[in-house]
């Protein structure tokens, strides 16, 4: 039986009106022959790692059945069969064929959704890459056992060689496909610890390739988590301590005009560290713009720093969020100079500064940030 109070919820739970949930409505349609009676799943793999059941229902003795949902957007999706077998898909709205048989369930076939039937193409060639790594891993087995070096030495090179095309065919897929689903599953697919450099960038991409989605924020929510966690840890810096004098900060403008934190003596400055693609970054600009607003003629300014590394989703964010104090940037992520200099290891980081250039306060959030800023700018009303 299907589990309707489980779809009611998720529909309640994505904000859908009655006014449009008709016209998004998904329907996949199965026909596995040979598969055992059992009740299949539907599921939505958000990417954040989210797993959201949709519907289920009891298939047929000759395979047949139809699950549905709603899509607020365009989406993934795998249909669950028992034991832990499963069919990929990405899904908007529509009807969606699926035909397959048990015996050989990888060799399915896919009608009605283009992504979904580029999806499994895609599926197929990772498969194949994946095998040819198996297959190279006990070449490489056999030549270390039997003890010769040159061979072993120019086979590992091979073996290196594959894994660096595979990246890059990964990376080519991701940033080419015009599926959000897909592009996604893609960058999953690598690992975050190695691709670093290159998942920031298509984190970045994202916001301009498919605008107001989702899936974009749950997916920066879930890249910002495994930096944090694949960041190797520095030592705190006891220069940027509480107490410590501010180490200084060049860095131009979006106009290329440079400016230097030690410019802006005389002032309380917060020197804020953020980016475009930060979601907990952009959740807390609205503060520190509210504590700006409040401030800013009581001897208090900001200045921004963003681990950005192109400049069209930097300045994009500056004006959406309205962060009209000085903003500046050297566009080289988390190699930035002053990221570097002042230990940053995660965003959002700021550190107060007084008018004489010592470190009074540093990671101040919300309330927490105005409320200090009274206390120290009482004095001055």
């Amino acid at each position: 039986m299907r589990s309707k109070l489980i779809l009611s919820l998720f529909i309640a739970i994505s904000g859908l009106s009655a006014c449009n949930s008709s016209n998004r409505k998904f329907t996949i349609i199965g026909n596995i022959t040979g598969m055992p009676v059992q009740t299949v799943v539907l599921e939505q793999l958000n990417a954040n790692d989210v797993i959201t059941i949709i519907d289920s229902e009891r298939t047929k003795a000759d395979g047949h059945f139809e699950v549905s949902g709603i899509a607020p957007e365009a989406g993934l999706y795998r249909l669950h069969f028992r034991p832990n077998k499963f069919i990929l898909l990405s899904i908007d709205k529509g009807n969606t064929m699926v035909t397959d048989n048990w015996a050989s369930f990888e060799n399915y076939t896919i009608a009605g959704s283009d992504a979904s039937d580029e999806l499994k193409n895609f599926l197929v060639s990772i498969r194949k890459h994946l095998r040819d790594f198996n297959t190279m891993s006990v070449v490489l087995d056999t030549l270390q056992t039997r003890g010769n070096d040159s061979i072993l030495a120019s086979a590992k090179k091979d073996f290196d060689d594959m894994r660096l095309h595979f990246t890059e065919y990964v990376e080519h897929y991701a940033d080419t496909t015009s599926y959000e689903p897909n592009a996604i599953f893609a960058a999953r697919i690598l690992n975050p610890a190695t691709e670093t450099n290159y998942l920031e960038a298509f984190t970045q991409s994202l916001g301009r390739r498919f605008q107001n989605t989702k899936m974009t924020r749950d997916f920066v929510e879930y890249n910002t988590k495994m930096a944090d966690k694949t960041r190797k840890p520095l030592p705190r810096a006891a220069s940027v301590n509480p107490g410590a004098p501010a180490p200084d900060v060049n860095l131009p403008t979006p106009e290329g005009k440079m400016v230097s934190l030690s410019s802006l003596k005389g002032k309380y400055v917060l020197l804020d560290f953020w980016a475009s693609w930060c979601g907990p970054c952009r959740a807390e600009n609205p503060n520190v713009v509210a504590a700006y607003n409040k401030f800013k003629d009581k001897n208090f300014t900001i200045l921004s720093v963003s681990l950005d590394n192109n400049k069209d989703p930097w300045t994009k964010a500056i004006k959406d969020d309205g962060l009209v104090w000085t903003q500046v940037s050297d566009l080289k992520g988390w190699s930035s100079s002053a990221a570097v200099t002042y230990a940053v290891q995660s965003i959002p980081t700021n550190f107060l500064i007084d008018p004489g250039g010592k470190i009074v306060a540093r990671n101040l959030r919300g309330g927490e940030l105005e409320g200090t800023l009274q206390q120290l700018l009482k004095s001055n009303p």
